[in-house]
Parts: C-alpha cells; sequence; structure tokens
C-alpha cells in the first residue's frame, strides 16, 4: 500500500470514530431524556387521575343524588380550571376519554396540538392506542399512536371512581428534534474540525511521505542493479563449465556474466602461455 494511500485511509478511520462516537454519545443523550420525560408524563398522569377522583367524591359527597351525574359536574370543574392552563410543551396535551360500546369518545382534550373536537374512535383501533390502555384500566407509558395517528411518548392511567381514561402525551417528534438539531450542528462541526486537521495533517506529513517513497525508490533502483552470487554452484572439475538451473551447462564467464553485473576482458596467465606459446615466450624472455 502507498504512503499516500496509507495517509487517507487513517483520516478515513479518524472519520469514521468521530461518528461512532457522536452517534454513540446522542444516543445515550436521547435514551436519558425520553426516560426522563416518560417518568414526568407518568407521575402527571396519575397526579391528574386522583386529583379527578378526589374531586368526584367529594362532588358525590355534596351533590349526591339519584338525578346527580358526577362526570359532567367532575368535567365541568376540570374545564374551568384547564381554561387557565398553558400546557406543559408545544405538542403536551392530556385527554380524558370514556369507553362507550365499542367507541371510544374524548370528553376533554387540552394542549398544544389539542383537537376542540376529537373524533371518536373504534376501541379496537391502532389509533388512541394510549387511551384504549387507560380505559381497560392499566397505568404505565408506552410509544404509540395518539386519535390523530400521530406517534407519541404517553402516559395512561385509569380513573376508576368514573370509569375514565386519562393520558398525558407528547409527540416523539418533539422529543426528538433538539438531539436531530444537535446531532446535525455536531456533525457539521465534526466535519469541518476533520476537513481542517486533515490538510493540516497531510501538511506535516507530505514532505516525510515524498522523502520516503524518494528513499524506497532509491534503494530499490540500487537493489536492482546488484546481483549477488551465492551458494553452491556446480563445477565441471574438468572443463569448468557451470551447470545452472535449468540443468545446462554454461561457460563460467556466460554464467557469471547473466548472474551478476561483472564484465570480461580476456587475457592469458604465464603458465598458459608457456604451454600455448612456448617459443613466444622464451623469445620475450631473451630480449
Amino acid at each position: 500500500m502507498r504512503s499516500r494511500t496509507r495517509v487517507f485511509f487513517l483520516i478515513a478511520i479518524m472519520i469514521a470514530i468521530v461518528f461512532v462516537v457522536e452517534a454513540a454519545t446522542m444516543f445515550t443523550l436521547y435514551t436519558a431524556a425520553l426516560h426522563e420525560e416518560r417518568s414526568r408524563l407518568k407521575e402527571t398522569a396519575q397526579s391528574q387521575a386522583r386529583l379527578i377522583e378526589a374531586i368526584a367524591r367529594l362532588d358525590l359527597r355534596s351533590h349526591g343524588g339519584a338525578t346527580y351525574n358526577p362526570t359532567a359536574a367532575t368535567l365541568e370543574r376540570i374545564a374551568e380550571a384547564d381554561a387557565h392552563y398553558q400546557g406543559f410543551s408545544q405538542s403536551g396535551e392530556f385527554t380524558l376519554a370514556k369507553r362507550h360500546g365499542d367507541t371510544i369518545v374524548f370528553l376533554l382534550s387540552h394542549g398544544g396540538t389539542a383537537n376542540i373536537n376529537p373524533p371518536i374512535v373504534p376501541f379496537q383501533s391502532n389509533l388512541a392506542q394510549p387511551s384504549r390502555m387507560a380505559l381497560l384500566g392499566r397505568s404505565g407509558t408506552t410509544i404509540g399512536m395518539d386519535y390523530r395517528g400521530v406517534k407519541v411518548l404517553a402516559a395512561y392511567e385509569p380513573v376508576s371512581i368514573l370509569n375514565l381514561g386519562i393520558v398525558a402525551k407528547i409527540d416523539m417528534a418533539e422529543i426528538r428534534a433538539p438531539f436531530i438539531r444537535a446531532g446535525l450542528f455536531s456533525a457539521v462541526l465534526a466535519v469541518l474540525a476533520i476537513v481542517a486537521g486533515a490538510f493540516l495533517f497531510i501538511g506535516v506529513t507530505e514532505p516525510l511521505v515524498r522523502n520516503l517513497e524518494q528513499s524506497i525508490a532509491e534503494l530499490t533502483e540500487a537493489m536492482g542493479r546488484v546481483k549477488q552470487l551465492s551458494g553452491m554452484l556446480p563445477i565441471c572439475a574438468s572443463c569448468k563449465k557451470i551447470r545452472d538451473d535449468a540443468g545446462y551447462w554454461t561457460q563460467i564467464e556466460s554464467y557469471i556474466k547473466e548472474h551478476s553485473e561483472a564484465e570480461f576482458t580476456h587475457g592469458i596467465c604465464p603458465e598458459c602461455a608457456k604451454k600455448l606459446y612456448p617459443d613466444m615466450v622464451k623469445k620475450r624472455d631473451k630480449s
């Protein structure tokens, strides 16, 4: 792998690590905020349910009679109190519902996204899931569809004395919105920081990489020029030919020339000169 490729690969790893850490951090914060909001809604729904039950009991003791309707009287008091209530968030809403046959009828809806006349919802519908749980006498929290078909985080609680169900809910989109904005903002900052750091890193390492590549190229070139004979060479005891790797016998000059950078220039040693040219040797010695 080339040095520059390694540098860009390292930068890519840094980018991946930054985004993984950022995603993990945002997920942890979102989970904590969701848990806190869930606890707050549950506490609110339970306190409102107990308050409505206390008002209903008080009305029954004070105005009890054959023609007295505790539900209507309690709703009237709650409506008067809610007229001065500003809500607990942009999409936060309280709903009070009752079961009428196979339908859910909403008696009260108040909050940021409250519908003045919420629709009647079939009891087995996928809508109004929190209200259905409350009317079944259950208490808790859930993430599901409200009567509008919007996904909400909701706390539900039964109002047993009046056979009603109260729900405190907030849109999931509102809960996610600040984390999405923060995630996008931090992602942009991270990208800018990584780009600036990458240019700085490349600027610092580029001379080092260039020198390293030049050194490698020079070393490779030098290694290409160097040929070295090593090991045991099979040589004929008589004619002095050398056997190559393919099994052929070649002259020693040819073998050395092929396997090294050596060049040969021919001459004759004194012993061979005496054997081959004795007359010339004697004549030379006399002169």
